[in-house]
Formats: structure tokens, C-alpha cells, sequence
């Protein structure tokens, strides 16, 4: 009988199969205008460092791969300030 040891993975192994973590943040156009789109894409390609995305389809909605940049986005746009563009 032939036995095989299990070899115990890696940490980049396990990391590797682990679902990337995104922050969505999803924008309330009742008080901000659909208008205010191109201004927020335009903010985060001159302000965001990570991976980002606009989602237009099903929701709408940006998501993106750091925090920091979901964060600032949500200070700069979902703040009172923010929320009265319309």
C-alpha cells in the first residue's frame, strides 16, 4: 500500500482561492443627478490608486478594490455637500 502525504498548503496558495474583497458603494441619484456621473468617473481616475468600476447596468453603483478609495469616494460624494449637486 502506497501512502501519500497531504501537503499543507501555502499561504499565498490559500489567499490565492479567497474571493477578492470589493467595497460597493451605491450612489442615491434622488439626491444627486444622473448629470453627476461623468464628474464622479472623472474624480476617480484622477483620484483613486486601487481598482475601481462603475456599474450602470442592473444597479447603479461604484465599486471598488481599496477601502481608502471607497472611503474618500463616499466623503466626497455622500456628503451633505454631495447630496444637494442636484
Amino acid at each position: 500500500m502506497v501512502m501519500v502525504k497531504n501537503k499543507v498548503a501555502t499561504l499565498n496558495e490559500i489567499l490565492a482561492t479567497r474571493a477578492r474583497m470589493m467595497f460597493p458603494y451605491r450612489v442615491n441619484f434622488e439626491k444627486i443627478g444622473y448629470d453627476t456621473l461623468p464628474q464622479m468617473t472623472a474624480w476617480c481616475e484622477s483620484n483613486c490608486k486601487g481598482i475601481w468600476r462603475n456599474e450602470q447596468t442592473h444597479a447603479l453603483y461604484f465599486q471598488f478594490a481599496e477601502d481608502y478609495d471607497a472611503t474618500m469616494f463616499m466623503l466626497k460624494w455622500g456628503s451633505a455637500k454631495g447630496n444637494k449637486l442636484k
